[in-house]
């Protein structure tokens, strides 16, 4: 009898399972949905004890659906964030704390899978992301800098809790600002139209894991990267147009999940995607992809090495290096996010020297508006087909996680008629 509690009291893996196809879903981002069953129980809840209430129930889900093993790893995390936020919360301590913050999440992004963590098949991508640890991180380091800064205002030790273990964006995000957040929390439960519109997200959510799984069955990203060589011409081309849209489809469909759990609690989490594939330069794409990530890495990198003030190629560079190994230490992520900083850089650098043309009047511009190049349809479709095709293929390099295009390149290049030897 005692060995039956203990069990259930510490199951590795979490005690709610549902297998599909070798996956327990639930340990997945669908286990976002597990929170429903905790929301009726807020509504009742008096508001003095709301953040208790939301931390403590977001580590139940998570103990039910990732097991006591990590959910203890998540309790020491958020203690040491706490920990750093209080005790380095000073101007002149700042750095002290984020050597800490950056150097325990730096030790995870090496050894991703410690001992007393059930194994995975990739616990890079599953604890730092799926999981949440990343996200994790990335908040601390957002209330340790606001609090130096004197912004997070009376915040209680409860409501920072509640901030870092929100269960709607624990696991891969969004990130949540601490004063939106507070604020919302103060407000109190979802009205009705809440409840309608999380509907809806629910169900947008839904379809895309569906269109997702009809794309990946059809074109799975594995054959593209494990064996290129089986893939022929058309059939190459859909499968590298496929891959960086199943990412998109999996990260949106679980921010959906996200954003239906925030509203029936009352909060409006904020939107990661705004119809990022309509972009027409990667600064826009970036302010449509992945939204928090690009603010917070504004916010908390870019300004802080200065901007658009001085040396910008060189803060867009290291600000995306910061964003390509903050997923992870593949090659592959590292030189994704050198592509963005570069291709941001360059993109910043010739906007600015295009803008001193025409305020000249120089005969190139001239001749490119008198082509219709300038503030016109082609150029605007031009503009469009090289940003979806610069991100199409930047981020097939970072989906290639274990070979980084040493078997993709050369088979794209022999399809398109170029003999690699």
């Amino acid at each position: 009898m005692l060995a039956s509690v203990f069990q259930f009291g510490f199951e590795s893996e979490g005690l709610i399972r549902w297998m599909q196809d070798g996956h327990n879903l639930p340990r997945g981002p669908l286990g976002v949905l597990v929170y429903l069953a905790f929301v009726p129980f807020y509504a009742w809840c008096p508001k003095r004890h709301r953040a208790t209430y939301l931390w403590t129930s977001s580590l139940l889900a998570v103990w039910l659906t990732l097991g006591s093993a990590y959910t203890l790893t998540l309790i020491a995390l958020t203690l040491l964030n706490l920990a750093v936020v209080r005790i380095c919360g000073r101007p002149r301590a700042v750095p002290a704390g984020g050597v800490v913050l950056v150097g325990v999440y730096g030790a995870l992004l090496v050894h991703p899978q410690p001992f007393w963590l059930p194994p995975v098949e990739d616990p890079l991508y599953f604890y730092l992301h799926w999981a949440g640890i990343g996200y994790l991180f990335l908040r601390g380091y957002h209330l340790l800098i606001d609090r130096s800064a004197g912004t997070l205002g009376r915040a209680s030790l409860s409501e920072l809790t509640a901030f870092l273990l929100f269960a709607p964006t624990l696991r891969m995000g969004p990130l949540f600002r601490y004063q939106a957040f507070a604020e919302q929390l103060r407000k109190g439960p979802a009205a009705y139209r809440h409840v309608r519109a999380a509907a809806g997200r629910l169900v947008t959510g839904l379809l895309r894991l569906g269109v997702l799984a009809v794309l990946m069955d059809r074109l799975p990203m594995k054959t593209l990267f494990e064996a290129p060589e089986t893939l022929e011409g058309l059939q190459l081309l859909a499968h590298i147009y496929a891959a960086p849209m199943s990412i998109y489809l999996w990260i949106s469909a679980y921010l959906d999940f996200a954003i239906a759990v925030g509203y029936v609690l009352g909060f409006r989490v904020p939107d990661n995607f705004n119809y990022p594939w309509r972009a027409t330069s990667i600064a826009e794409f970036w302010r449509r992809w992945h939204i928090t990530l690009g603010e917070w890495i504004r916010d908390y990198v870019y300004i802080p090495l200065g901007g658009n003030r001085r040396h910008v190629f060189f803060n867009y560079t290291v600000s995306f290096f910061v964003v390509g190994i903050w997923h992870g230490t593949y090659l592959s992520y590292v030189l994704w996010g050198l592509s963005q900083g570069v291709g941001l850089a360059v993109r910043r650098m010739w906007h600015v020297h295009f803008e001193r043309m025409r305020q000249v009047g120089s005969p190139l511009y001239a001749g490119l508006r008198a082509m219709r190049l300038v503030a016109g349809p082609l150029n605007v479709i031009a503009c469009w087909l090289l940003t979806f095709h610069y991100q199409i293929f930047t981020l097939c390099l970072f989906l290639d996680e274990h070979h980084t295009w040493r078997r993709l390149g050369p088979r794209l290049l022999q399809a398109i008629g170029i003999d690699v030897g």
